[in-house]
């Protein structure tokens, strides 16, 4: 994901990563580990996993915050700072998304907030 994002190419990238992965757990490995790059294929599961989770919790977020912007959704929503979006493995082994309340931001901290604007 980029810094500038949009829905549609999101869900381009999360269907290409879905390709990948498919790919990915084909990949079979025979010789010697020191000559062969396909040893590697449990850190390209790994890198596949993080790059979905990623791209998952980006299709989530529907606003421009800081270093992400949505080019379908330019503004701030306040409601997204009020919690954080968590990845995990469902119970059938697929990635789900919940939202985790954050707790309130101290009184001291808003101020310094407001002063920056």
């Amino acid at each position: 994901m980029g810094i500038v994002r949009r829905e549609d190419e999101m869900a381009r990238a999360l269907a290409g990563i879905e390709k990948l992965q498919q790919r990915a757990a084909a990949v079979g490995i025979t010789g010697n580990r020191e000559y062969n790059p396909l040893a590697h294929r449990p850190r390209l599961h790994n890198l596949l996993t993080v790059s979905e989770a990623i791209t998952r919790a980006a299709i989530e977020r529907k606003e421009s915050r800081g270093g992400h912007f949505r080019d379908d959704y330019p503004n701030k929503d306040a409601s997204y700072a009020t919690f954080n979006t968590v990845v995990g493995k469902g119970r059938d082994g697929r990635m789900q998304l919940r939202r985790q309340a954050l707790a309130p931001m101290p009184e001291h901290l808003k101020a310094v907030i407001e002063e920056m604007k």
